[in-house]
């Protein structure tokens, strides 16, 4: 396996290790409407479909609207890994995982580091 294959897979590993939902754990918190799209979805060889639980309320709620809103502009969509890699790895400029820092941070500090990541591609 090249270098590249094995960092990527090392990756992926990584975020598929964090606190999920499956597909049906996920529609069952969005009360029945269809699953946004801007929400990372990852796709897990063994266990399907996970949906990282940080993008959810509590243990019961929706969909967090910070988290729509910087998945939206790290587009989610198109780049689950990516966006996901965002949210639950070190970040310098925040102190942190964004993701562990979405009840402590203004979400217009996260939406912001999300913007100026993006803008500067």
């Amino acid at each position: 396996m090249p270098y590249t294959d094995t960092i990527i897979a090392g990756a992926k590993r990584r975020l598929l290790a964090t606190p999920s939902l499956s597909a049906d754990e996920a529609q069952d918190r969005c009360s029945g409407q269809p699953l946004p799209r801007e929400l990372i979805r990852l796709e897990d060889p063994v266990r399907g479909t996970r949906y990282p639980s940080f993008q959810f309320t509590g243990e019961t709620g929706g969909p967090v609207p910070v988290v729509r809103q910087v998945n939206q502009l790290l587009l989610a969509d198109i780049d689950p890994w990516g966006a996901a890699d965002w949210w639950l790895s070190g970040n310098t400029w925040l102190g942190g995982p964004p993701a562990s820092l979405l009840e402590e941070l203004p979400d217009g500090a996260l939406t912001g580091a999300a913007r100026a990541l993006v803008e500067d591609h």
